[in-house]
């Protein structure tokens, strides 16, 4: 869901592209820019699509502890992944740590063993980005992790198995590449068989793969 043509606005068919390409794991619904673009011209401006949020007043670069009514919360930035801007909230006191989107995305249910959406080439950053984001919510000293994504809490053994999912797709693809395979045989013939068992496999295992390629090919 980006600009497209430039123009400083989002038109539907940008909204559309994504969520039409892959219905049910990309993109947002139709309603949803009808709800934003609110002087309904078909045109959804950026003062438009942020009118209910409230303006920024503080800002901060890796890491931040706030202090709220003698409780201690720590604002930490782990990189790009799934947002450019994600903040990750970590509770030191009750060794819990909370986030959204990252690293349980949105089709993520009562297990966190399942292939990430993949929308994009990853949402348009690095992989080693991303396993430097898990990475970094792997060196916090918690027990829970609560989502914004999935129906239980997590752990951070869930968060080790993401990063390490990364890793194999990433080794298995930057690994046929160098061999000289094509995509199109990557998609018949890397079977992800460690990961054969984890939800959406079936659903996602090609479009995980034609991700990677992509992103090793931009990300070099």
């Amino acid at each position: 869901m980006v600009d497209r043509n430039n123009n400083g606005t989002i038109e539907p068919e940008e909204i559309d592209i994504p969520a039409n390409a892959h219905v049910g794991i990309c993109g947002m619904p139709a309603f949803w820019f009808r709800h934003q673009d609110r002087n309904g011209d078909g045109h959804m401006t950026p003062q438009e699509l942020y009118a209910d949020v409230h303006p920024v007043d503080i800002t901060y670069t890796s890491r931040m502890t706030l202090t709220l009514g003698g409780e201690t919360v720590q604002l930490i930035f782990p990189g790009k992944n799934h947002a450019d801007d994600g903040t990750v909230l970590y509770f030191p006191a009750e060794r819990v740590v909370f986030s959204t989107d990252f690293p349980a995305d949105a089709l993520v249910g009562t297990s966190m063993r399942s292939l990430p959406s993949a929308c994009g080439a990853f949402d348009e950053h690095p992989m080693a980005d991303w396993i430097a984001s898990y990475r970094t919510i792997e060196a916090l000293d918690f027990d829970i992790l609560a989502e914004g994504h999935g129906a239980v809490l997590f752990s951070k053994a869930d968060v080790t198995e993401g990063r390490q999912y990364f890793e194999y797709l990433r080794d298995q693809v930057a690994g046929a590449m160098s061999r000289g395979v094509t995509l199109d045989e990557m998609r018949r013939t890397l079977m992800l068989e460690r990961y054969k068992d984890w939800a959406q496999y079936d659903r996602l295992r090609v479009m995980n793969i034609e991700a990677a390629y992509n992103n090793l090919r931009i990300y070099k």
